[in-house]
C-alpha cells in the first residue's frame, strides 16, 4: 500500500493575526477532512464490491450490444446477398433443396417397406 501523504504546510508565523491562524486551523481542518473520507471510502469494501458490480454490468451491457450489432450487421449482408443473387441461383438451389427432400422421402419410404417385408 503506497502512502500518498501530502506535505504538511509550515505553520503560520509567529506575527500571524488571529484571523490568519483561524484561517490556517479551518484549511488544517478541512485537508483532514479530506483525508478521512479518503480512507473511509478505501476501507469501504461493501461500496467497492458495489462500485465494482456497476462497472462490470456495464462493460457487459456494451459487449453484449456490440455483439448484437455485430450479428445485425451480419444478418444485413446475408440478405443482401439473398436479395441480389439472381433468380435463376435462387431457383437451381430451391430446385436441390426439393429434390433432395424427395430423394430422403423416397428413401425412408423403401427402408420402412424393406423392413415390413423380412
Amino acid at each position: 500500500m503506497s502512502s500518498t501523504t501530502p506535505a504538511a504546510p509550515p505553520d503560520p508565523p509567529p506575527d500571524a493575526t488571529p484571523e490568519e491562524i483561524e484561517a490556517d486551523i479551518e484549511a488544517a481542518r478541512e485537508r483532514l477532512a479530506s483525508s478521512v473520507e479518503a480512507l473511509s471510502a478505501k476501507l469501504d469494501v461493501k461500496a467497492q464490491a458495489k462500485q465494482k458490480a456497476q462497472e462490470t454490468s456495464a462493460q457487459a451491457k456494451q459487449k453484449a450490444q456490440e455483439a448484437s450489432e455485430r450479428v445485425g450487421a451480419g444478418a444485413q449482408q446475408v440478405y443482401e446477398r439473398v436479395r441480389t443473387t439472381s433468380p435463376a441461383v435462387l431457383g437451381a438451389v430451391a430446385a436441390g433443396v426439393v429434390g433432395l427432400v424427395v430423394l430422403l422421402v423416397i428413401f425412408v419410404v423403401l427402408r420402412r417397406r424393406s423392413s415390413h417385408q423380412s
